[in-house]
Order: structure tokens, then C-alpha cells, then sequence
């Protein structure tokens, strides 16, 4: 995809009031894979989330789907979190395919596989780490997840780590924007380990014109 074409798909994601997180996912994804077919992201989606579709009833309890996404995910289809050494670790294709990525990004797939199933769901940012909150109704208090420890629950009583604030204090919730552009900051930051500054100038531009 030309430069300028992959920039105004940006700009113009930036300007709408409420984008969504896959449309934002799939332009990072186009971005890194210019060669990406139509449909081929939602058919890769779409195998992933019907391994997790039939572990999950009407009637289960939010606990419960946290628990079936940790389980599939985790254990059965074996994702793994790892540090962001390259640019695969965030393209929705590559992340689907290897099974490897960063807390954010695994942070992104819960939220995109919520969406998928009508969970509610945000993320929660604090002392840079990642937690996915499925949110419930009737008042109750919201479960979190823990993405860094392999989407193990964070009680309503537990703190995030030593000497950090109970989640339910002092939560940093990510909008959709502040994702996308988290994500993009993740790119600026491996392109300029690699020194590859004519891919970090672009990103770079991306984030100027939307911010």
C-alpha cells in the first residue's frame, strides 16, 4: 500500500469521534503487511475466535468467560508473551499465526474477542502493566485480567504489583485512540532500536497528523 494512502487511512481513522479497535488493528496490520488480501484478516480472526466459541454458553458467569479465554488462549492454543523484538509481535496476521506478542498487543486480542462475543470490556494501564477489565452488570465489582501473567484474575482485593495502587483507586483506562497510538509508540520505539528511521518517520508522521 503507497505511503500516502496507509497516512490518510490513518488521518481519517484519527478524526472519527469513536473508531473502532479492529478497524484501527487492521490499519497497523495493512501498515506492516502491504500485501495483505481482503478478508484474510477476518478469515484468520474468525478460525481463532470459533476455538474459543464452544466453550462458552448464555448463562456463563463473567468469571467464567475470563476463565475460557485464559484456557484457550493461554493453555490450549498456547499464546505467549514476550518482550517487542519485532514488528510481527504487532500485526493482528503474524500474532494469530506465530501465537507470540507483547502485554499490549495480547491486551488487544482480549479486548477484539470480547467485542467478538458481547463482553464488555476496556484496558487498564498502571505501572506499565496490561490488564483486560470484563466488565459486569448489576453493580457487581468488574473482573480483571492479568495479561503479563498469562490472563490470570486480579482480584477486587489484590494490588497490581508491590507498591502499586489497587486497580480500582487508580486505573489508567486506555480509550481506543490511546491504543492505537500506545501502538504505534511501540513501533517508534523497536524502529529506532533497529535503526530503521525511514520506517520510524513514517510512523512518527502517522502520530503527528493525528494527534
Amino acid at each position: 500500500m503507497q505511503k500516502n494512502k496507509i497516512q490518510q487511512l490513518f488521518e481519517d481513522y484519527f478524526s472519527l469521534y469513536n473508531p473502532s479497535l479492529s478497524k484501527g488493528v487492521a490499519l497497523l496490520t495493512m501498515f506492516l503487511e502491504p500485501g495483505l488480501k481482503r478478508g484474510e484478516l477476518d478469515l484468520l480472526f474468525n478460525l481463532l475466535a470459533n476455538e474459543i466459541a464452544p466453550y462458552l454458553q448464555e448463562n456463563s458467569s463473567t468469571e467464567e468467560k475470563a476463565e475460557i479465554f485464559r484456557l484457550v488462549l493461554f493453555d490450549k492454543l498456547k499464546f505467549k508473551i514476550e518482550p517487542l523484538t519485532d514488528e510481527k509481535q504487532l500485526s493482528l496476521k503474524q500474532v494469530i499465526r506465530t501465537r507470540k506478542s507483547t502485554p499490549m498487543f495480547m491486551g488487544v486480542l482480549y479486548l477484539l474477542f470480547a467485542g467478538n462475543f458481547n463482553i464488555p470490556s476496556f484496558l487498564v494501564l498502571s505501572k506499565g502493566q496490561v490488564f483486560v477489565c470484563f466488565k459486569r452488570e448489576y453493580n457487581f465489582p468488574n473482573v480483571y485480567i492479568n495479561i503479563s501473567n498469562n490472563g490470570s484474575f486480579t482480584t477486587e482485593n489484590s494490588y497490581i504489583s508491590a507498591g502499586a495502587n489497587d486497580v480500582r483507586v487508580n486505573p489508567h483506562i486506555l480509550t481506543i485512540k490511546q491504543i492505537i497510538r500506545h501502538l504505534l509508540s511501540n513501533l517508534i520505539y523497536l524502529y529506532t532500536k533497529q535503526n530503521a528511521d525511514d520506517k520510524k518517520l513514517q510512523v512518527q508522521t502517522f502520530l503527528e497528523k493525528c494527534l
